[in-house]
């Protein structure tokens, strides 16, 4: 074969095979609904994957109010899977968090197809003691069916990764065959683990699936409080009872000038209150580490003394 014939093989025949197999390979389409600059909500149609999502069949669009979506994510818990003994439970969906998704998630399911899944993901930024942070990603699906909330995660508070980086990292159909994670879902009333086909069990497979809750929409959940707050102005979320939007109502913080004020430290030493911003600014920060259980009462009373104590 000459030189200009291979010139030609490759720019006819290799752009076209190119062409033939996109063309057969499926591809997964997304919708998007809403994003901001750490968590995304957005419509997956899954051509490849498991029969659950492919065959869809989903009770879709469904409207759900606000009230009652924020109660069902505000029940689900999660715990470290390799712990021995008792482990300690975790809220996947924090009070940031619904503050953040809950519109975006209640309007994803309201315009969503029946061959379509709610495709979420979010990055959380938590404080570990006064002056470090680390970076949580988390990512899942949730569609209706058969009455009932399904909610599948890939992955949940994964730590060390960017959110641009993580969300290209956990993609496409968490509903394959049930593997061991490092954490595992925490049923509570009104939910339930999905069972796996026994024929599906091998050496590395669970009974059932760890990652995918089942949750029973006709189950009254506890209310979950939505509160978000910032460091001059505290803005608080909260729904009515009638599951309209959240009411946002701002407060300015007044000093507090009692002497017996929970908000006036004092050196350990007693000889009158902590004049230095900096050092009460330190002891805010701590107090909400202990009061989010971040940190344990002796680490805090410890932390605290070394603060208090005279320089």
């Amino acid at each position: 074969m000459s030189t200009s014939s291979k010139v030609i093989y490759i720019l006819v025949i290799v752009p076209l095979f190119l062409a033939v197999s996109c063309a057969v390979l499926k591809r997964n389409e997304f919708r998007p609904v809403e994003k901001g600059e750490n968590w995304r909500v957005r419509l997956t149609k899954f051509e490849s994957g498991s029969d659950v999502v492919t065959k869809g069949g989903f009770d879709h669009p469904y409207n759900f109010s606000l009230l009652k979506l924020n109660r069902i994510l505000g029940a689900i818990y999660y715990e470290d899977a390799n712990v021995l003994g008792k482990a300690r439970k975790y809220q996947v969906f924090t009070s940031r968090v619904r503050v953040q998704l809950l519109k975006p998630i209640q309007k994803a399911f309201s315009v969503a197809k029946p061959d379509e899944v709610v495709d979420f993901s979010f990055m959380l930024k938590e404080q570990v003691m006064v002056f470090f942070a680390n970076d949580f990603f988390t990512s899942g699906i949730m569609f209706v069916k058969d009455g009932k909330l399904n909610i599948v995660f890939r992955t949940i508070n994964y730590k060390g990764v960017n959110y641009s980086e993580a969300v290209r990292q956990f993609v496409g159909d968490p509903t394959n065959r049930p593997i061991a994670n490092p954490w595992k879902l925490i049923p509570g009333p009104g939910q339930t683990l999905k069972k796996a086909p026994k024929s599906s069990f091998s050496f590395f497979d669970m009974p059932y699936y760890t990652n995918w809750l089942i949750v029973d929409l006709d189950y009254d959940f506890r209310p979950a409080p939505l509160k978000k707050r910032r460091r001059h102005k505290r803005r608080i979320e909260r729904l009515s009872p009638q599951g309209e939007a959240p009411r946002i109502r701002f407060e300015n913080p007044k000093p507090n000038r009692s002497t017996n004020g929970s908000n006036i430290y004092y050196q350990k030493s007693g000889h009158g209150p902590i004049d230095d911003p900096e050092t009460r600014r330190k002891l805010q920060i701590l107090r909400e580490l202990y009061n989010s259980g971040q940190i344990s009462r002796s680490t805090y009373e410890r932390k605290k003394d070394e603060l208090l104590s005279p320089r």
